[in-house]
């Protein structure tokens, strides 16, 4: 295998962290828990003594937050879903502040983003793709959007038991309506449930660490205060020396229970400093080039800050935007020269051949769907974005190849269909669609195999837009 190894550095500029100790007296325990439960070693059949969350797990048993999955399991590699979270921060709220959860609220509706509509295509689709190949793969699905949040009753058996706590949750104004989209029984987001803890307890978090800022959590997001307040009163301390939170993760119930009994015991809370450094995240990247070649793979950094400057920006759509944004030029420009210069080192030296190479790398990029990933139809993503979370849907992949292929010389735009969108690589050659004066090859981004020039089978004869980029 032939691995590289870069840095990603862009022109994009932040403060360093700073942080510092400072001290503060607490009491053990907050108002209003007690025991009402008893832990042993033989209460969860999968938490031994020798695991790091074995104490966490044990406290928010006893305290009756969390009590497992099932008789006897805690499920600790378990996924938290939203409605979990909410259950939780309810039960926080009820006993610190001596209120009940009415076990039997009446109907209960529960907010659903089911309005959506494709975004309007404006091109006139004057031209039909030609040359195209079957193929069994990905299906990228439709450019969609919430238009809005439409009212469900949900009467099955399986959300019975959320239903009180969702009322409790709605009359202490822990959550509203339309909280979350509806997605109560999705995984729920790092950012989600540090948002519910401080809503559940919003007195209860004192200030014993200076963090500021927090490397991957956008200044501007609404759950960032919620986030800061954590880390300052150590609730949370990040995954890393860095202090990064990975906000949009899902979260697992063992480190759920940590933060729980942090919140309540806060004796448990963690002082600590951030290292001032810029963070690096390192990324691995493998792909094959041909598909039935040989193996490549590259190491990359980016820093957070980078990540941060472009995940901090309005989403628009006008799609072009993802692909030109100046900031990042330095940073790509590096990758699209270094994939370039692995390509030549092998062999590789057509103008063809380079393309597909660069081509291959961005098709090895996982697919991700934006709904289940972002929880919402559609949140296009700046190139950095894409690569610093390895992952992006069809339009994602897409910007980032495009700009990719121009910083190298190439003719690029982006090919945009009513529910797709692909590259165009402009060619002297006839290829597979005529615009403006100018012939394109059609590049699919989703999944590794597609040659340029090759055309997937439901794409034949559909009209699409070029944007110039």
């Amino acid at each position: 295998m032939r691995n590289k190894t870069i840095k990603l550095i862009s022109i994009i500029t932040a403060a360093l962290m700073l942080s510092a100790f400072v001290s503060a007296a607490f009491a053990e325990v907050l108002g209003g828990f007690g025991q009402i439960n008893s832990y042993s070693d033989n209460t969860y059949a999968d938490v031994s003594r020798n695991d790091w969350f074995w104490g966490y797990a044990g406290f928010a048993y006893e305290y009756g937050i969390m009590t497992g999955t099932a008789d006897g399991i805690f499920s600790p590699n378990g996924k938290l879903t939203v409605a979990e979270a909410v259950t939780i921060a309810a039960r926080l709220n009820a006993a610190h502040y001596g209120n009940s959860i009415d076990p039997n609220p009446g109907n209960i509706r529960l907010a659903v983003s089911d309005a959506r509509e494709a975004y309007p295509v404006t091109g006139n689709g004057g031209f039909e793709l030609s040359g195209g190949h079957e193929h069994d793969g990905t299906k990228t699905g439709r450019y969609l959007r919430s238009g809005g949040l439409a009212a469900a009753l949900y009467s099955s058996e399986d959300v019975q038991w959320f239903l009180p706590y969702l009322a409790y949750a709605l009359q202490q104004g822990i959550v509203s309506e339309s909280s979350f989209g509806g997605r109560y029984f999705e995984a729920a987001t790092r950012e989600e449930l540090a948002y519910l803890l401080y809503r559940a307890l919003p007195d209860c978090y004192y200030k014993i660490n200076d963090i500021s800022p927090l490397p991957d959590v956008n200044t501007g997001s609404p759950y960032y205060p919620s986030i800061l307040a954590l880390y300052e009163a150590g609730v949370v301390t990040g995954n890393d020396e860095f202090g990064t939170f990975y906000p949009y993760s899902s979260i697992v119930r063992s480190e759920v229970a940590a933060m729980v009994s942090r919140a309540i015991n806060t004796d448990l809370r963690v002082r600590f400093a951030l290292n001032p450094n810029i963070p690096l995240k390192n990324l691995y990247f493998s792909w094959k080039y041909p598909s039935y070649g040989d193996d490549y793979s590259l190491n990359l950094q980016i820093s957070y800050y980078d990540y941060n400057y472009f995940n901090v920006k309005r989403r628009v759509y006008d799609y072009t935007v993802y692909a030109t944004d100046d900031a990042d030029v330095t940073g790509l420009s590096t990758l699209a020269y270094t994939l370039k210069s692995i390509a030549e080192d092998n062999g590789y030296t057509s103008a063809y051949d380079i393309a597909a190479f660069v081509s291959a790398f961005v098709q090895s990029i996982q697919y991700m769907d934006d709904m289940a990933t972002k929880g919402v139809a559609e949140y296009p993503k700046y190139p950095i974005e894409t690569l610093f979370e390895q992952g992006g849907d069809c339009e994602d992949k897409a910007a980032l190849l495009a700009k990719l292929l121009k910083l190298l010389g190439y003719g690029s735009v982006l090919l945009v269909s009513s529910d797709h969108m692909a590259v165009g690589l402009q060619t002297s050659g006839n290829g597979n669609l005529s615009y403006g004066g100018a012939n394109y090859y059609y590049i699919e981004t989703t999944e590794p195999g597609w040659r340029v020039g090759e055309v997937p089978g439901d794409m034949l004869g559909v009209g699409m837009e070029v944007l110039y980029i």
